[in-house]
């Protein structure tokens, strides 16, 4: 059998994977036949795949001959198309383009129908009511801030997937990013790393309008709703990932870690029941 007869190994689309593949994409050595398969079973790794080189919708790594094209095809499909709003039949997965205008009446319909399909998915997966909603309304939130801030907002994305005891969901653009928003504000204005940047837009009040000026509350019912469970959150923007794991996931846990540039903003959150164990750190 020579190499290429080969069978191909397969394994699961990670974040870690994520930075491999964008970073060698970014440097041209994303070339010739793979030698492993990722099935893209979680959407957040997925989408910021997407938004490798995107053209405003879709990035070239979303049809990258190292996915394996078996897994999602129906989500990924709907993805490279031209819909807004998709779910999938039960509704436990799904995505909506910031296309639809907040201030437009009708498009309320829309958006509705989406975040209502998304607080079922999180109770379907184990969360109690009052969470669902706390993280419906963080999506919310999180597409309000894409329309404010990111300078490019129809090229953002909400997305969410349901399976037995885990909840995920992600939000992303294409836009100026975290650091170029907030230098708009004058005390921030000599700010120059991305991930201090991130990591102070997290922060309640803090804005490209300035602290304490009534804005900055984007991520509130974010941190509210994953009060009681075990998450892994991660945020891109620019050259730095902030990442935040465990229970009673808080900022003042996070950790910056340099990778490879992202243009726009992502918010990824994998959350799950806590289990009585889990419920004080050590």
């Amino acid at each position: 059998m020579t190499l290429s007869d080969r069978p191909l190994l397969r394994a699961n689309l990670t974040f870690e994977v994520v930075d491999d593949l964008v970073g060698a994409h970014a440097r041209g050595r994303l070339t010739g036949q793979p030698h492993t398969l990722y099935a893209a079973t979680e959407v957040c790794p997925l989408i910021e795949l997407m938004f490798e080189a995107t053209n405003g919708r879709a990035g070239p790594l979303l049809e990258t001959s190292w996915l394996d094209h078996m897994t999602q095809t129906d989500l990924r499909s709907a993805l490279l198309s031209q819909q807004n709003i998709w779910l999938d039949g039960p509704r436990r997965g799904g995505f909506m383009r910031t296309t639809f205008n907040p201030l437009v009446e009708d498009d309320d319909l829309q958006r509705n129908r989406f975040l209502m399909a998304a607080r079922s998915a999180a109770e379907g997966a184990g969360l109690d009511k009052r969470t669902a909603q706390c993280l419906a309304a963080a999506l919310r939130e999180m597409e309000s801030n894409i329309h404010e801030h990111s300078g490019r907002s129809a090229s953002g994305i909400l997305a969410f997937q349901s399976r037995p005891n885990i909840f995920e969901f992600v939000a992303a653009d294409s836009g100026v990013g975290v650091l170029a928003t907030l230098r708009e504000a004058e005390e921030f204005s000599d700010l120059t790393d991305h991930g201090l940047a991130m990591h102070a837009a997290l922060q309640e009040n803090v804005s490209r309008h300035g602290r304490n000026s009534g804005h900055g509350g984007g991520f509130r019912d974010l941190f509210l709703g994953l009060a009681h469970l075990n998450a892994d959150l991660r945020f891109r923007s620019g050259d730095h990932a902030l990442l935040i794991s465990g229970p009673q996931p808080e900022l003042k846990t996070a950790r910056l870690a340099q990778k490879t540039p992202f243009q726009g903003f992502l918010a990824a959150v994998r959350c799950q029941p806590m289990v009585p164990s889990s419920a004080t750190r050590h």
